[in-house]
């Protein structure tokens, strides 16, 4: 019988993994029994060529896919799943799958183009609100808003995905793969979502908190994120302790946050009296509240990845055949965040910065 030799199991349990499917339900789906599914994800046996080709069609991957060499592992404890004692086994694997095999789409990616260094400290010594002011500092943006984060973080190192749609329940995460730093969101936020997201897993990754045995890091993440869009001097500046309504709601637009963070972050500087701040904090429900925001008030979207695919298009490169054994089929790509066009007229936070940034970052890219 004609074995597969290259085969080491590595890959189907990785593949199994991300279709979130039980030894039990890829044997009825490849008519194959669990214990020659055992046998093959240890390799203790090899496929013959006609079980190859069973259990790609199970789990929908070509049979080169399961073949080709394992990626690099990513422990589930250095991922900043939110919540991860209440996941799944079954999610939890799939979303440490996705997180390996796009770390192998980017570092193929990596052997023919120049992309930005990673440029993010660790400062788990940190509290939240010195390490945001030291992170803004490292990467000399004063106080000024920060326009879009996407291209600000890639600038700086940071790979940003969205998760495919059937990942989309896990949430956001962060995570660090020899030494590159990766922010996955969710395919279905808003620009408003994607950027709180993202604030909030830039934290986890400055911060350092997703280590083994360490204590819930979501509080000190979201006063970080606060603290970094929302610096305290520019905050201070601002002199909004008795600003109306519509003042506040311009301030958060420009900040690029919801009226009800620039209210939290003034009660957290106590600049704001507890009873005024929930006053304030209910009027908020109110469908015609002055603090209203026309739409969103921030746009999320990846400049640096997809000029980066397109380039290794043009030269010839096969895109298509690496997503393949890095995401499963070609039907499913890494896919990285979009986001439809701000509206014309509406007010936001530096859009021609990051614009002008984000040309900077696909300069910073170049051929090897």
């Amino acid at each position: 019988m004609t074995v597969i030799p290259a085969f080491t199991g590595k890959r189907l349990v990785l593949a199994r993994h991300r279709r979130r499917m039980t030894l039990a339900a890829l044997a009825r789906a490849s008519k194959l029994t669990t214990h020659s599914l055992t046998h093959f994800e240890n390799r203790l046996k090899y496929p013959s060529p006609q079980s190859l080709d069973r259990l790609a069609g199970a789990l929908d991957v070509t049979p080169e896919f399961l073949l080709a060499p394992a990626p690099q592992q990513i422990l589930p404890e250095m991922m900043s799943l939110r919540s991860p004692t209440r996941l799944t086994a079954r999610k939890r694997n799939s979303a440490v799958a996705v997180a390996e095999l796009t770390a192998a789409f980017v570092s193929w990616i990596e052997t023919h183009l120049w992309l930005p260094y990673p440029n993010l400290p660790s400062w788990p010594q940190l509290d939240p609100e010195h390490a945001a002011e030291a992170l803004r500092a490292h990467w000399q943006m004063g106080d000024a808003p920060s326009g879009e984060l996407t291209p600000l973080l890639e600038a700086n190192g940071i790979r940003i995905f969205a998760l495919p749609a059937d990942c989309g329940d896990v949430g956001a995460f962060s995570t660090r793969q020899s030494g590159t730093p990766f922010v996955f969101l969710p395919s279905h936020l808003d620009g408003e979502q994607a950027r709180q997201h993202l604030a909030h897993e830039l934290a986890q990754l400055v911060l350092g908190h997703r280590r083994p045995g360490h204590r819930d890091s979501r509080p000190a993440a979201i006063q970080f994120a606060s603290a970094f869009l929302m610096p305290r001097t520019a905050v201070v500046a601002a002199m909004l302790r008795t600003a109306t309504p519509e003042r506040l709601a311009t301030a958060a637009c420009a900040w690029g946050v919801p009226a009800s963070a620039v209210l939290h972050r003034l009660h957290d500087l106590e600049l704001l009296p507890e009873w005024d701040h929930r006053s304030n904090i209910q009027k908020l429900g109110d469908e015609t509240s002055p603090y209203k925001q026309p739409g969103a008030t921030s746009v999320e979207r990846s400049y640096l990845l997809p000029k980066a695919v397109a380039h290794l298009r043009a030269r010839g490169l096969p895109v298509e055949s690496v997503a393949e054994l890095t995401a499963l089929h070609t039907g499913e790509p890494p896919r990285w965040p979009t986001a439809p066009a701000r509206p014309t007229g509406q007010p936001g936070a530096g859009t021609e910065s990051a614009d002008s940034l984000a040309r900077g970052t696909s300069a910073q890219s170049g051929q090897r």
